[in-house]
C-alpha cells in the first residue's frame, strides 16, 4: 500500500501537527537558511520522526563522520543506533571526501552511483549546498534535480538542506523551483533572546492545516521543541 503522507510524529512533540500531519508522498523539501539557523537540527528531527514511524531513511552528511553523527543525534535524545543495526537508516558520510577539497569535483554523479541510497522511503541530503559549491557543471545540477523529481514521483520524499551563503543565486533559484515544499529557517532577536523559526514559504499538496511560521528551540536530550508563541 502506497503511503499518501509520511508521518513523523513523536510523543509530546508538536512539529508533526504544526506541519500539517506529515509530509506528503512525492514531496521535494528544501530547508534553506544562513549558517546557524538550525537546518541540520530540523532535518535530524524529521529523520528521527520518520524512523520512529516505521520508514526507511537515507541520510547523506557533508559535516559528520558516522561516529560523530551518532553522538550528535544521541545528544539530542535521538538514538539512531538501533535503526542503523536493523538497516532502517542508511547513513552516508561525505565528510572525508569534502574535507580539504578546493578543486571542483563531480560529487553529484557519485551520489547517483550509490543505488542503496535511493532505495529507501525518504532521502535527506545535508547539506546539498556543500555539494553544489564544489560542482563545476550547472547542467549536472539540472540533471540531478531532474533525477530526484522522477524519484519523488515514485511516492518518495526528498529533503535537501541549503546554506544560502554557500551557493550562487542561479543554483539557489534552481533548487527553489524544483522544491514542492520550501522552508526558510532564520534566527531573530526576540525579547532579548535569539529565537529560531521555520517559515513555510511554499507547500504544495499539503494534506492538512499547517502553521506558516513555526518557532522552535533546541534542548539537550530533548531535541527540537516547538515554541507556543510565533516569532515575527
Amino acid at each position: 500500500m502506497v503511503e499518501e503522507v509520511f508521518r513523523m510524529e513523536l510523543k509530546g512533540d508538536e512539529l508533526h501537527r504544526r506541519i500539517g500531519g506529515g509530509i506528503p508522498a512525492g514531496t521535494i523539501m528544501l530547508l534553506e537558511g544562513d549558517r546557524g539557523t538550525g537546518k541540520s537540527i530540523f532535518a535530524q528531527r524529521l529523520l528521527y520522526g520518520f524512523l520512529m514511524n516505521g520508514y526507511r531513511v537515507s541520510y547523506v552528511s557533508s559535516q559528520y563522520t558516522t561516529v560523530e553523527y551518532i553522538r550528535q543525534m544521541f545528544s539530542l535524545g535521538y538514538d539512531v543506533v538501533p535503526f542503523l543495526i536493523r538497516k532502517k537508516l542508511v547513513f552516508v558520510s561525505l565528510y572525508p571526501l569534502l574535507t580539504g577539497v578546493s578543486e571542483k569535483k563531480k560529487f553529484l554523479s557519485r551520489l547517483l552511483g550509490e543505488p542503496r541510497l535511493w532505495e529507501t522511503d525518504i532521502i535527506i541530503i545535508d547539506s546539498f549546498s556543500a555539494l553544489l559549491s564544489r560542482e563545476q557543471d550547472l547542467d549536472a545540477v539540472r540533471n540531478f534535480l531532474m533525477y530526484i523529481k522522477k524519484l519523488a514521483s515514485l511516492d518518495k520524499v526528498i529533503i535537501l538542506t541549503s546554506n544560502t551563503e554557500e551557493i550562487d543565486r542561479e543554483s539557489l533559484f534552481l533548487l527553489e523551483e524544483a522544491a514542492t515544499m520550501l522552508v526558510r529557517l532564520q534566527v531573530k532577536v526576540f525579547g532579548g533572546d535569539l529565537k529560531n523559526s521555520a517559515i513555510i514559504v511554499k507547500y504544495n499538496n499539503a494534506k492538512g492545516v499547517f502553521q506558516k511560521i513555526i518557532p522552535f528551540r533546541v534542548e539537550p536530550k530533548v531535541g527540537l521543541v516547538v515554541e507556543i508563541a510565533a516569532v515575527v
